[in-house]
């Protein structure tokens, strides 16, 4: 089964700072001809992290905290979170949302996707250029402060206003508004009417549908989709990018407008990463005998290594 991770388990920055080494992995097939010339194919795009816990001699109290940690989580059976002493904090400019979307990542990382679903992540630029890469942020240190066009967003149930979830966290926004569908004419494109206009949306800006009903639904029910064209007497009649050609779609529900792809979504705060024990077994050494609380304990290898959550 997927790694469960206890949110409440957390390695003491004594423990941390007693001494642990880190590393950070990818995997890519390499190979070189006999030419000289290399090769190299990714294989799994995703950076990952290991740490090493005990390799300097510590005090008796911080090993066992070690201990009390390896105990709860069954020895890696379960997940605990550390922050990393090198790389725990986001800063606004590194800090962004992506769409999260019928169980997937969508959009633009930074921006929004019409979808009311977001995940956290931090952005690690190459000096000098625009390259960048998006790191998935699962574990936030507290609650992140969230900004939407540059502007706070707060926690409630306002319009606008934003919840989080437990672990992994998701950050959910309120719609800014909502009205009724009431008409659905399928086709190459997908004319959908509300029953009045809502303020916002633009060419190129996204509506979420949901709650139609008919075999077809499924096609526009809980996703947000592009819109090509605004029409109507009253702005209400949208034309949407979505293929519904020969469906059968029926008017129900609701239309929402959420965070539109030409508005920054960004974050800040600290996190933590998810990590177990990576292996059942750990050694130790008595460094330094002594009375009880004198003693110096090594724990030559207690590896950690990063879980990776949805």
């Amino acid at each position: 089964m997927s790694i469960t991770v206890l949110s409440d388990v957390i390695i003491p920055q004594s423990v941390v700072m007693a001494g642990i080494v880190g590393r950070t992995t990818r995997k890519n097939d390499r190979s070189v001809n006999q030419g000289g010339y290399a090769t190299a194919n990714v294989v799994r795009d995703v950076t990952m992290r290991e740490y090493t816990m005990g390799v300097k001699p510590m005090l008796l109290a911080a090993w066992e905290a070690i201990m009390g940690i390896y105990e709860v989580t069954d020895a890696g059976a379960y997940g605990m979170l550390l922050e990393d002493p090198v790389d725990a904090v986001a800063t606004t400019a590194q800090g962004a949302l992506i769409g999260y979307m019928a169980g997937v990542q969508s959009g633009v990382s930074g921006f929004g996707n019409g979808t009311p679903n977001y995940s956290l992540q931090k952005l690690y630029t190459a000096f000098g250029t625009t390259r960048k890469r998006a790191r998935d942020i699962s574990r936030p240190k507290g609650t992140p402060a969230i900004l939407r066009g540059g502007s706070p967003v707060v926690v409630g149930v306002a319009a606008g206003n934003i919840a989080l979830s437990a672990g992994p966290v998701k950050v959910t926004f309120v719609a800014d508004a909502s009205q009724n569908v009431t008409a659905v004419a399928v086709g190459a494109t997908t004319q959908v009417t509300l029953a009045s206009a809502i303020a916002g949306f633009v060419v190129g800006g996204r509506l979420w549908l949901q709650d139609l009903t008919g075999t077809h639904a499924a096609l526009l029910n809980n996703l947000s989709h592009e819109i090509t064209a605004i029409t109507g007497g009253s702005s209400n009649v949208y034309t949407l990018a979505t293929n519904t050609a020969g469906k059968t779609i029926t008017p129900a529900g609701t239309g929402k407008k959420y965070p539109q792809p030409d508005e920054t979504l960004t974050w800040s705060g600290g996190f933590y990463v998810p990590v177990q024990f990576a292996n059942d077994a750990i050694d130790w050494d008595l460094a330094r005998p002594g009375k009880y609380a004198e003693r110096l304990i090594d724990g030559p290898n207690v590896p950690l290594v990063e879980v990776r959550e949805a």
